[in-house]
C-alpha cells in the first residue's frame, strides 16, 4: 500500500477543510475516506487510533492524522497526513483573525453557528454510536463501561488516571481470561 505523499497529503486536506467541531467530528470523515473509500485503515484501527489519541497529549484531528498516515507510509506519511489536516483551519484561521469579532455579532452568523454546533452534536453522537459497536461488546466491557461512566460523573478524580485504571483493569482482565482459555 505504498500511496503517494501528494495523495495522503489531498485526503488529509480534503478532511481538514471539512473538520468543524473538534477531533470528535473527524472519525465519520476518516471512516468514509479511508475506510469505506480508499480502504486505507480498518474501522478497527480507525476506533483504535482515535482511542489512542484522546490519551496522548495534542489535539485528536492531528493525532488520529499523525497515527493514519503513519501507518500508511511511514514518518513521510504521518507529515503528509498532518500538514493536510492543519493547512484549512491554519489559512482560516489567519484570514479570520482580525474580523473574528465583529462577524460572530452578524445575526446570520450567529445563526450558522448555531446550526453548525447542531451537526457537530449529531457527529458526537455517531462517532459515539460506532464506538460503542467496537468497545462494549460483552459483559465485563459493559461493567467496565458503567464503572468508568460512574467514576468520571460522581468522583473527583482525574479521566487520566482513569483511562490508565481501565487500561490495567482490562490487561489484567486479558491475562486471566487466556490462562482460562
Amino acid at each position: 500500500m505504498n500511496k503517494s505523499l501528494f495523495e495522503i497529503y489531498k485526503i488529509f486536506l480534503i478532511i481538514g477543510a471539512q473538520l468543524l467541531g473538534g477531533g470528535y467530528v473527524i472519525v465519520p470523515l476518516l471512516k468514509k475516506y479511508l475506510v469505506e473509500e480508499r480502504k486505507w485503515i480498518s474501522e478497527n484501527e480507525l476506533i483504535d487510533y482515535f482511542a489512542m489519541s484522546q490519551c496522548i497529549p495534542g489535539i485528536i484531528a492531528g493525532n488520529i492524522a499523525i497515527c493514519t498516515g503513519y501507518k500508511i507510509r511511514g514518518i513521510t506519511g504521518a507529515i503528509a497526513a498532518i500538514s493536510g489536516i492543519i493547512t484549512s483551519p491554519f489559512i482560516c484561521i489567519i484570514l479570520l483573525a482580525n474580523i473574528l469579532n465583529e462577524i460572530t455579532e452578524i445575526e446570520i452568523i450567529k445563526n450558522a453557528f448555531w446550526g453548525i454546533r447542531i451537526s457537530v452534536t449529531v457527529l458526537i453522537i455517531i462517532t459515539i454510536k460506532d464506538i460503542w459497536k467496537s468497545s462494549v461488546n460483552s459483559v465485563f466491557t459493559y461493567i467496565l463501561y458503567l464503572i468508568i461512566l460512574t467514576a468520571l460523573i460522581f468522583l473527583p478524580i482525574s479521566p487520566a488516571i482513569i483511562i490508565i485504571s481501565a487500561a490495567l483493569i482490562a490487561l489484567i482482565y486479558g491475562k486471566v481470561r487466556s490462562k482460562n482459555v
